[in-house]
């Protein structure tokens, strides 16, 4: 009699034992599972922050190179369209001595 209570008491024991176990398991994944999830939602926001960040960019160079506003800001300085004869082409540095400048014989 003895030795049957003994066994069911051990197994017991161990039942418990492994229960506690596996719910401080349980509860050890399901922490690092929400933490894991906050990480993801704080790099999701930095992202949206940046292609938000990026759209704006993007919009305020498309204004500030728009033909207009740069036409607006030549007038300011006084400059206009290059006339008959004021631009210069400077030789290649890097081209061969003797060399054609079609490139072609």
């Amino acid at each position: 009699m003895v030795r049957e209570n003994s066994g069911f008491i051990l197994g017991s024991i161990l039942a418990v034992a492994a229960s506690l176990v596996l719910g401080l398991t349980l509860v050890w994944l399901n922490i690092e599972r929400m933490d894991m999830a906050y990480g993801l939602k704080q790099l999701q926001t930095e992202i949206d922050k940046g292609e938000a960040l990026s759209a704006k960019l993007g919009v305020e160079r498309d204004n500030l190179m728009s033909p207009y506003r740069l036409r607006r800001k030549a007038e300011e300085y006084g400059l206009a369209p290059a006339g008959q004869g004021q631009v210069r082409r400077m030789p290649d540095p890097d081209a061969r001595p003797g060399a054609q400048a079609g490139g072609g014989n």
